[in-house]
């Protein structure tokens, strides 16, 4: 039995705690063996909570994981103490550890009961099974009514296009000018109906789709767009910047659609314009791309682009433009899935520019819950 020895001012007198269990080596070696565990087990508590910190920024609960971390590493000393306690007695230290402890544990109490409420209502893994099974359900029957609809409005469509063409045949040369024109829009009210009823459908699909996530080259699906723009309209002469080198991970043939809708809008809406010009770049910070698309077309009011990326809102009448109404709700529908944002700027004619961000690297745990871009509120 070694010599009891004074570690701390004031503890001459104190007897060793080896001496409490009679220096028993069975004893002391347990004793040991169960204060190193406690130790490790108390200060890899705070290590975990970091790291649960760290990944999920999104639990704002800071204050509570560091008042918890702070006990935690309190008691985890004081295990450690307690085996030096074995041969050198340190009990103002110890007792200072406690105090400590305690009035962290006091605070970690108080956050903890305020948090309380939050931590009840946190869904239970019964009710979020219970939701997804709901979600997926809402899901079916909406696939459902969708291509009910489809095949129900298709019908009629059919028929009266159908009708339209033979009433035309049966008229011939004999009709005039006033048959004619009514002829002329019914059939453009037909085909007009039919598109709409496609882009409703492909809205339909994007929610749906299975992401099939890879590195897709964006300039060159831009270039392949333009080249296919300027195939169906030869005449017309436009001006046309792609940024080489654009690349972004996400779903080939949904960012496809996304360019496409997007370019082509821009090809639409300068074609009043005396010298049309479309600009695409793209700048990276972090996990995002953010991407332009730029032109000097009719543009539109910004009083009004909250309802630029809903279903069937038109800022420009059918008169002045062709369109479904449903090409920018589709290009909104395709960025949210990717986890980006998409907003625009624009003056009346004076032309617009589209930002939006998707992801430039494989998708990550950090990027599910991290910035995503984007001005404020978008």
């Amino acid at each position: 039995m070694s010599e009891p020895t004074a570690a701390w001012p004031g503890t001459d007198s104190l007897n060793e705690h080896g001496s409490s269990l009679l220096w028993s080596p069975g004893l002391v070696g347990l004793n040991t063996i169960a204060d190193i565990v406690i130790a490790v087990a108390f200060l890899a508590i705070p290590l975990l909570l970091l790291h649960i910190a760290r990944r999920r920024p999104d639990f704002r609960v800071g204050p509570l994981l560091l008042s918890f971390s702070l006990v935690s590493v309190c008691c985890g000393v004081l295990s450690l103490l307690d085996i030096n306690s074995l041969n050198h007695p340190v009990a103002w230290l110890s007792v200072g550890l406690k105090i400590v402890g305690g009035l962290a544990s006091l605070v970690a109490a108080g956050l903890l009961w305020k948090a309380l409420p939050g931590i009840l209502t946190m869904p239970s893994d019964r009710q979020l099974r219970e939701t997804n099974d709901s979600l997926a359900r809402a899901t079916r029957e909406l696939e459902a009514f969708t291509a009910s609809v489809s095949h129900d409005l298709r019908s009629p469509l059919t028929t009266i296009a159908g009708q339209a063409g033979l009433l035309e045949l049966s008229m011939g040369e004999h009709a005039n000018d006033d048959q004619r024109r009514r002829l002329t829009r019914i059939q453009s009210s037909v085909k007009q109906m039919s598109e709409l009823i496609d882009a409703l459908l492909v809205l339909s699909r994007i929610s749906r789709h299975t992401l099939h996530r890879e590195l897709v080259d964006v300039s060159a699906i831009a270039e392949s767009v333009i080249a296919e723009l300027r195939q169906n309209d030869p005449l017309r002469v436009v001006h046309v910047k792609v940024q080489p080198g654009i690349t972004v991970h996400g779903d080939r043939r949904l960012i496809s659609d996304l360019v496409t809708n997007l370019l082509a809008n821009s090809w639409k809406f300068t074609s009043k314009t005396s010298e049309p010009s479309i600009e695409m770049s793209a700048s990276t910070s972090g996990y995002m791309a953010t991407l332009h698309v730029r032109d000097n077309g009719a543009g539109f009011d910004m009083a009004y682009a909250q309802k630029l990326f809903k279903p069937f809102q038109r800022l420009h009448g059918p008169s002045e433009f062709t369109g479904s109404g449903i090409g920018l709700a589709t290009v909104a529908r395709i960025v949210e899935r990717h986890g980006g944002r998409i907003w625009a700027e624009a003056q009346p004619l004076r032309g617009a520019v589209f930002h939006f961000t998707l992801p430039a690297m494989p998708i990550t745990d950090e990027f599910l819950v991290g910035p995503r871009g984007g001005p404020t509120g978008c």
